[in-house]
């Protein structure tokens, strides 16, 4: 008896998730996705971490259940995107944005900082990292290709200013980078290394672009993957490269 009338409990529980989804507003569909994905147990697995500095990571290789749940009960928004050994991603169509904000609490200005450890399917698949993103996926950012990292800016690519050595190819490899965005002034500076962000040299950026004219806009972080994989991501909370003052 008991066990019936949990599963009627859980039944009606997801009749009336689904119905309010129908009637609700954007916001109110992701609320009702996290409620659901705690009622079955969707998850990615997250981590606190302190080095460099504070922040969280997460592990997309070991998330269970339906990939938007799962995505969901972590705080992402997904779209076409499946799970399998990471977040895969076949188009410029596939995407994943926070649902809340993702920039560092350290002074004035708009900065966000993250790692991130993905794998390149083809010479063709990209990634592009916008942060901070609106939630239309506009915002400055890096894209991401086989031997190099470019600039986004206003939508366009372009090589950076300081473009640093291009590393040998990565497909089929997996592949670190820390990445960073400043607000400064009138624009931004746009800068990152190869590696983990505990190891770079944070006083000099392997490749960067400073004084781009850019508005920032958003809040959030943002990735399209164009047949790729990520395994894991960590937003820090504060700022990562020390090279000049950032306060």
């Amino acid at each position: 008896m008991k066990l019936t009338r949990f599963f009627l409990f859980s039944v009606f529980t997801l009749s009336v998730l689904n119905c309010a989804e129908l009637f609700s507003s954007k916001e109110d569909q992701n609320d009702d996705q996290l409620i659901l994905a705690l009622l079955v147990g969707a998850r990615c697995p997250t981590t606190s971490v302190s080095t460099p500095t504070v922040g969280t990571r997460f592990d997309f290789t070991n998330c269970t259940g339906d990939a938007n749940l799962a995505l969901a009960g972590s705080g992402f928004q997904a779209s076409n995107v499946t799970l399998s050994g990471g977040i895969v991603g076949t188009s410029n169509n596939s995407t994943i944005i926070t649902n809340a904000s993702s920039l560092s609490n350290s002074g004035g200005n708009k900065k966000a900082s993250i790692e991130i450890v993905y794998q390149l399917n083809s010479a063709s698949s990209t990634i592009s990292a916008i942060l901070p993103s609106t939630t239309s996926f506009g915002g400055p950012g890096f894209l991401i290709r086989d031997i190099r990292a470019d600039k986004i800016v206003n939508g366009t690519s372009s090589a950076f200013g300081t473009a640093g050595a291009p590393w040998s190819s990565s497909v089929g490899q997996e592949k670190t980078l820390c990445l960073e965005i400043h607000e400064e002034g009138a624009g931004a500076h746009i800068f990152g290394w190869q590696g983990a962000c505990a190891t770079v040299d944070r006083s000099a950026y392997q490749f960067e672009e400073e004084d781009v004219i850019v508005i920032l806009s958003g809040d959030r972080v943002a990735l399209r993957i164009n047949g790729a994989t990520i395994k894991n991501m960590t937003i820090y909370n504060q700022s990562i490269g020390t090279a000049g003052s950032f306060l």
